[in-house]
């Protein structure tokens, strides 16, 4: 791997890392417990951006990325 891939995995794993704190809230929401708040647009956004990374990292890695 070269340095950027080792980057973009780091980052990656950074990403998914960052989730665990808020376990709690994520399976609050799954769960249908909205109350509107800017907090749960905050981690909708969070968990959005999240997962267009892993899907543009898979992209990248299956070679349709380049």
């Amino acid at each position: 791997m070269d340095p950027e891939e080792l980057q973009t995995v780091a980052a990656r794993d950074q990403l998914w890392a960052s989730l665990r704190v808020l376990q709690p809230e994520i399976e609050r929401l799954s769960e249908g417990g909205w109350d509107g708040s800017e907090r749960e647009r905050q981690i909708v956004q969070l968990l959005a951006r999240i997962v267009a990374a892993e899907l543009q990292f898979r992209e990248q890695q299956s070679g349709g990325g380049e």
